[in-house]
């Protein structure tokens, strides 16, 4: 009995085996593949090619930040004072708490950036500014 069913699971393999190289000698060109991909088999292997494509259009998704000020807290704070350290703003440690130090550097970047008015308050003109400044 054990004998046959190691023959039997040696037959299921390769029926699995010839099944599998049928259907991909059988793929056409684009049928499922995205175009630049190309399938073909060769001895043992087969082999999946990719070759990239430049896209015809581009898509821009603005996601919409809160409105942030002295008080705020969360992480949207710690992403606006982790951006506002690595630009060179000095907001101390991010913590994720909006206080006087976040705030002065806020103002001293709406200064610098000339958006108006330099309130401290990070609106989307700020939020926007932030995020394309390298």
């Amino acid at each position: 009995m054990e004998r046959w069913f190691q023959n039997s699971r040696g037959l299921v393999i390769v029926i699995l085996a010839i099944a599998t190289c049928a259907l991909l000698l059988a793929i056409e060109p684009g049928d499922g593949f995205p175009s630049g991909t190309g399938v073909s088999s060769g001895g043992d292997a087969a082999t999946v090619t990719t070759t990239p494509s430049t896209p015809t259009s581009s898509t821009t998704t603005t996601i919409a930040r809160p409105t942030l000020q002295e008080g705020s807290t969360g992480a949207d704070v710690t992403v606006l004072q982790q951006r506002l350290a690595a630009l060179g703003y000095n907001v101390g440690t991010p913590d994720g708490s909006f206080g006087a130090g976040t705030k002065a550097a806020v103002i001293q970047f709406q200064t610098d950036k000339k958006i108006t008015p330099a309130d401290g308050v990070v609106n989307q003109a700020t939020w926007a500014a932030l995020l394309a400044t390298s």
